[in-house]
């Protein structure tokens, strides 16, 4: 991710070009603005053989400083074994001056190629200069059979390591039957998840993580 930055400005100042073929095509404008329809945006990085692939039915760009104000966009990271991981929210703005992403209203962040691990969040900001994502609103994380709240937390792409605060773990155990037998909650000030080895590490300022296991009865 150290070389997105320079190929992601290089892609934007050709983006209003292409907005123009687009507009010149469709008979649908909206102001000024270039409006594209089925927008995609594909940034490729040889180095460490990522890519980074924006799409969305409808983008506009402001011609003054080519920000792209995004609708229903899908963000997503991939690597030469497929996909790294995926974002879909309501909105999304690729900031030129600041070399940023926004993305906000209803954010779905899918980090393996799993439906059962993602997390919900209202916006985050993604800093492409130092491959951060930074989310400073709730976190509801689940992962399979486990629930995670947070109130805030980032993601560090180069690292792929996740970091969350005030969390709280809820893991639910089932029988072969398929009924909940163990329920496991713990509460900790900071939670930390590496994704190469798929751990969570729970740590508290006084070195006091509270751990409660509730065993159910079943028939």
């Amino acid at each position: 991710m150290k070389h997105l930055p320079i190929y992601f400005l290089v892609i934007i100042t050709t983006l209003p070009l292409f907005g123009c073929q687009k507009s010149n095509k469709s008979s649908t404008q909206i102001d000024n603005k270039s409006y594209i329809k089925d927008f995609e945006l594909l940034q490729e990085n040889p180095n460490n053989q990522t890519s980074l692939r924006i799409t969305s039915p409808k983008a506009i760009i402001d011609p003054i400083n080519n920000d792209i104000d995004i609708s229903d966009s899908s963000i997503e990271l991939l690597n030469k074994n497929g996909q790294d991981f995926r974002v879909k929210s309501g909105n999304s703005t690729l900031n030129n001056k600041t070399n940023s992403i926004r993305a906000f209203n209803s954010v779905n962040i899918s980090i393996l190629d799993n439906q059962d691990y993602y997390i919900n969040t209202n916006s985050f900001n993604w800093d492409l200069n130092t491959s951060i994502i930074d989310i400073n609103d709730p976190v509801n994380i689940n992962f399979d059979n486990t629930r995670i709240n947070a109130t805030s937390g980032f993601y560090n792409i180069d690292s792929s390591l996740l970091k969350i605060d005030n969390s709280e773990l809820n893991r639910y155990i089932y029988n072969s039957k398929g009924d909940e037998k163990y329920h496991i909650k713990i509460i900790s000030d900071y939670a930390k998840w590496f994704k190469e080895d798929n751990t969570l590490v729970f740590t508290s300022n006084e070195k006091q993580v509270e751990t409660t296991i509730n065993f159910l009865l079943t028939q």
